[in-house]
């Protein structure tokens, strides 16, 4: 059985992208190039922030959503540079592994991979842009701060 609830009842929706308090974080959002409307955000708490790009294209907002983060989590659905057939609405590995080192991110997490890609070749990509750590998701991964 679905729930009845009206979801303005039960949740407290704010337009993105701004600023609110959310339990022990502060939620930062910024509108990224992607195929549909699309934000990523910022969680900042006392001593960690992680940001999250979600599915989007390179984009200048990046340096600030991921300015000085612990961690940034990047969607690299591209292989190779964007340039090799990219339309600005998605990144690849290379894309976020410059917005890494320029927003000054200390982790790089690799993330929405297409079915087959390879991982290793992404990880790769994302090293020649990005001199900290890389890692590609995995189903079940648990990091440590």
């Amino acid at each position: 059985m679905e729930p009845t609830e009206d979801l303005l009842e039960v949740f407290d929706v704010h337009s993105l992208p701004t600023s609110h308090p959310v339990g022990p974080f502060q939620l930062d959002a910024a509108l990224l190039p992607h195929h549909v409307p699309h934000a990523g955000v910022r969680l900042t708490a006392p001593g960690l922030t992680v940001a999250y790009s979600g599915d989007a294209g390179p984009d200048p907002a990046l340096a600030r959503l991921a300015a000085g983060a612990d961690l940034f989590i990047a969607g690299t659905t591209l292989q190779g540079d964007s340039a090799d057939g990219g339309d600005g609405q998605l990144m690849s590995a290379v894309d976020a592994g410059i917005w890494a080192t320029r927003s000054g991110a200390k982790r790089l997490l690799l993330t929405h991979f297409w079915p087959g890609s390879d991982r290793t070749r992404s990880t790769a990509d994302a090293r020649s842009s990005f001199s900290g750590e890389v890692i590609a998701a995995e189903e079940s991964m648990v990091l440590s701060f």
